[in-house]
């Protein structure tokens, strides 16, 4: 998620002010860093969740005291333990079988639908699973799988392609394979009234939000900013495409325009922003 701080994870975290959040899968520590700086700055409290760490977790916590705790285990184990939390940084293992039962389980301990962002919901593994750990999933869960690169606009894989030393589906699309394709499954089934968005990047971002809280003017203006339409319905034409409900916020300073932005993606912002009662 390191390359969607500037124009998503600050201004979120800026409106939503959370005193908790959790993140999952931390690798080699980038974000984390950034999330307990943050942290410290703010009070809150940082749940790190991530069996294999690629960084001295000694070190961090130390740094950050009473700010930042990692738990060194699979999140589907550790989440239950953490409880409610106000925000959630999702960058796990990517696919359909752990994404869908992370969902369910933010579901189940969070009577309020905490502040979603999660990464890999678009290309390349928005539709294909990918497997740190193929053991560690029920087997009628796993998709044909091997060490091997992928490439846009080929579903097969490839050696010339991107990440040829993870586990990676075999073909992408179909039933249960990929981070989208379970986040839709969740959304389809949840009793939450919940909204997606969704900013192009690499791996694609996506923010799930709960509608009551678009009635927060603040966190409405964030969202309307971070979000692109058109590449939202691009890769989720159905729950992207979700009607806004009642969310208003109040009128927002207007964005000056950026150098080279096509114009019809200042049509879709500007579209967006006045579904959820923005002006501009």
């Amino acid at each position: 998620m390191f390359h969607y701080w500037e124009p998503a994870l600050y201004p979120l975290l800026d409106a939503r002010s959370p005193k908790t959040v959790i993140e999952v899968g931390a690798w080699e520590g980038e974000d984390t860093r950034l999330l307990a700086t943050w942290a410290a700055e703010h009070d809150a409290m940082i749940h790190v969740i991530d069996p294999l760490p690629r960084f001295d977790t000694d070190a961090f916590t130390k740094e950050w005291a009473g700010h930042l705790q990692v738990h060194r285990e699979l999140s589907l184990n550790a989440l239950a333990s953490i409880g409610p939390v106000d925000m959630i940084l999702l960058d796990g293992d990517h696919n359909w079988y752990t994404v869908f039962n992370e969902l369910q389980e933010i579901d189940k301990i969070n009577d309020a639908w905490p502040l979603l962002a999660m990464h890999d919901v678009g290309w390349p593994y928005g539709r294909r699973d990918m497997y740190y750990a193929p053991d560690t999933i029920p087997a009628e869960y796993v998709q044909p799988h091997r060490k091997s690169g992928m490439l846009p606009f080929h579903s097969a894989l490839t050696e010339r392609g991107r990440k040829p030393h993870i586990f990676n589906a075999e073909r992408e699309g179909g039933p249960r394979n990929g981070v989208l394709t379970a986040l839709e499954d969740f959304l389809a089934q949840t009793d939450k009234d919940l909204r997606l968005f969704a900013r192009p990047g690499i791996g694609g971002l996506g923010v799930v939000v709960s509608a009551d809280d678009l009635q927060d003017a603040k966190l409405a203006d964030v969202v309307a900013r971070v979000h692109d339409p058109e590449y939202a319905v691009t890769i989720s034409p159905v729950f992207a495409t979700r009607e806004f409900g009642d969310a208003k916020a109040a009128p927002a300073k207007p964005q000056r325009q950026q150098a080279g932005l096509p114009a019809r993606l200042l049509r879709a912002q500007r579209r967006v922003r006045r579904r959820l009662g923005l002006a501009g």
